[in-house]
């Protein structure tokens, strides 16, 4: 999957699942590419919580914050697929999908 096919399938998560408002993959403190959203100042926080997480040798794979929105993190490896959504989003089928797009991007940035 390469960077186009990655745009198109984030822009797909706003079509495809009810209440997704924007989304935005990095890696690291890399911002591969943003939809309607934007990373700048979470993704390092995120990563830093991850590793965090991961050194006391847990093993991560989403993190959800909900406020008047929810924000869903999904971890893969060294990337991070962030999305922000409506509370009533389906978060099990954003997922498959998440893991989708994190799987077959991996290794390509």
């Amino acid at each position: 999957m390469d960077l186009q096919e990655v745009n198109q399938t984030l822009n797909e998560l706003r079509g495809s699942v009810h209440g997704v408002k924007g989304s935005f993959l990095v890696k690291k403190n890399r911002v591969i590419t943003e939809d309607e959203c934007s990373s700048e100042y979470i993704s390092s926080t995120l990563f830093y919580l991850v590793d965090q997480i991961r050194k006391g040798n847990k093993d991560v794979v989403s993190l959800v914050f909900q406020a008047d929105d929810r924000f869903t993190a999904f971890i893969y490896e060294d990337y991070i697929l962030g999305v922000v959504s409506e509370g009533s989003t389906n978060v099990p089928f954003l997922g498959l999908l998440a893991g989708r797009v994190l799987r077959e991007f991996n290794g390509h940035l």
